[in-house]
């Protein structure tokens, strides 16, 4: 009801018509079947002298094809108002902006007019070229031994030969060599079976140029027609999907075949867990299609299995991007690898499967932790050096492992440069060695022993509850270097060393105050001594 409403009456219609022959008697003219497609002009249309539109199916094919969408909305307004008018851009000349005027004549001459107007430059006799719309399907009839005997006449439009070039040939002749044996085995199954059936086979057809075109291929036998014996074929163009399947296949090819020379393993996995894909590298213990499961995960170090396992269920469950490392059995012994979890999601969005890239870490996490070690440890004595002394009495006084209180004992050894002038730098490294030892061998669990310089040692003692069990402390290690000896080249030595001991609250003192008020006990100590070993408490 409301398209009628709109609609505009008969009589401004043929006002409108007859007033676009009078003024553009250059314009292109063409009629439209209610359908939407050109018919040959109803006699008494229009005058002979105006160019036609012919050779064309739709006024889709006369513009370019970013315009088409605009001419779809001008012939929707024409079917409902019955006059309208758009630009667009003609194929003729895609630079160039043209009006398409549409006008319902169908209580007169059964069809639309469509007028082309302002196309510049095309003196009258000249044709409009254009953009043929090529169609998807055609069909053709051939005979019981599959000689073609009809056949649309858009084929030239698909393979380039006419309809009369091809009636008489055989279809074999048109089919790809390396497709005959389908084809033919095809046709042999399509006569086998009873009057009205039909067979269906993807071939691919030779263009009149030589390019393969493909088709899907549905044969009708109707052979049993007694008034027209037949085979009729529809042949669907699946050129775009088999050339996107091509695509495809050549993607996953060249993936694949870069998933062979990269050096890591590559595993895919759904939404399952069953193992999709995996290269040579994965070295996986189970094919392709089986779960990953116990016989895989089992080889992974038992501390570390919880981790992995969430991990893959965290990738497959929400979807997030995870790289975690843990430690694996294999043929070489125990070894470190790191996976880098990737999810993989469908078109909704939705977690389908993850990929898995599994890198042997083993030589890089030795190599790190060697660098650990080197920038924690002294190399010659294996204490902690200077710095990571430093970071520890850091983190007894202010880390959230804080405690009651924390000791500093400063040791310093005593005629040290004796001992490397006189029996050799060797034997001072001996010595050295040996003091760490004994001081290692003789503080609690958790306590730290750093060498601080040449011959300075610093020992940090957490929760120490205060003064009296740190001089305790000092005094233990006192015991410690009293009762020991090294013996160098058949001589005797024995550690001689100042010690001071400083006790600190976390609330009340740094570390620098503390370490300072240990050396200075220190020092107080060296000018007391009496004797090889001497001990001092900091105020």
């Amino acid at each position: 009801m409301a398209v009628d409403a709109k609609m505009i009456d008969p009589a401004a219609r043929d006002a409108a018509f007859a007033a676009m022959i009078e003024q553009h008697p250059d314009a292109f003219l063409g009629a439209i079947s209610p359908a939407g497609q050109f018919v040959t002009l109803p006699d008494g249309f229009a005058p002979e002298s105006m160019r036609q539109i012919v050779g064309v199916h739709s006024a889709l094919a006369l513009m370019v094809a970013e315009d088409t969408r605009i001419a779809v909305d001008a012939w929707h307004v024409a079917l409902a108002e019955g006059m309208t008018s758009c630009l667009i851009h003609p194929v003729v000349a895609p630079t160039e902006l043209v009006r398409m005027h549409l006008i319902d004549m169908t209580h007169r001459y059964g069809v639309y007019a469509t007028f082309l107007t302002g196309l510049r430059e095309r003196p009258g006799g000249i044709s409009l070229e254009h953009a043929p719309i090529r169609p998807r399907l055609i069909s053709l009839r051939k005979d019981q031994v599959a000689v073609i005997r009809d056949v649309d006449p858009e084929v030239h439009l698909i393979l380039g030969w006419s309809a009369d070039e091809l009636i008489g040939t055989r279809a074999l002749d048109l089919v790809h060599p390396d497709d005959h044996g389908r084809a033919i085995a095809s046709w042999v199954d399509l006569l086998a079976t009873p009057p009205g059936g039909s067979r269906r086979v993807r071939l691919r057809h030779l263009h009149r140029d030589g390019h393969p075109v493909w088709f899907e291929v549905t044969n009708h036998n109707l052979l049993a027609d007694p008034d027209d014996p037949r085979v009729v074929a529809e042949m669907l163009d699946i050129s775009d999907e088999m050339a996107a399947q091509e695509a495809l296949r050549v993607g996953e090819q060249l993936m694949r075949r870069l998933t062979e020379t990269i050096p890591i393993g590559i595993v895919q996995i759904d939404a399952d867990r069953r193992i999709v894909y995996q290269n040579e590298r994965a070295a996986m213990p189970v094919e392709s299609g089986e779960l990953l499961g116990e016989e895989c995960l089992g080889l992974v170090a038992p501390d570390d299995r919880p981790a992995l396992d969430a991990a893959i269920a965290e990738v497959l469950g929400a979807g997030r991007d995870i790289d975690i490392e843990f430690g694996h059995r294999a043929g070489r012994g125990p070894r470190r690898a790191r996976a880098n979890l990737r999810s993989l999601t469908g078109e909704s969005g939705l977690v389908t499967g993850a990929i898995i890239c599994l890198t042997d870490i083993t030589a890089d996490v030795r190599m790190r932790d060697e660098l650990k070690e080197r920038a924690t440890y002294d190399a010659l004595t294996g204490c902690y050096n200077r710095a990571s002394t430093l970071t520890a009495l850091q983190e007894a006084l202010a880390g959230p492992g804080r405690t009651r209180g924390t000791a500093v004992i400063f040791i310093d050894l005593n005629e040290f440069k004796q001992v490397n002038d006189r029996h050799g730098h060797a034997a001072g490294d001996e010595l050295l060695i040996y003091v760490a030892g004994r001081l290692r061998a003789s503080v609690r669990d958790g306590d730290v022993v750093g060498r601080f310089g040449g011959d300075e040692f610093v020992v940090i003692c957490g929760d120490v509850p205060g003064p009296g069990r740190a001089r305790r402390i000092g005094e233990s290690l006192v015991t410690a270097l009293h009762e020991s000896h090294l013996d160098v080249a058949g001589e005797r030595l024995l550690p001689q060393a100042s010690i001071g001991v400083a006790w600190g609250d976390p609330d009340t003192i740094s570390p620098s105050a503390l370490i300072a008020r240990a050396d200075t006990a220190m020092y107080e100590a060296k000018h007391a001594r009496t004797g090889r070993l001497a001990l001092a408490l900091a105020d």
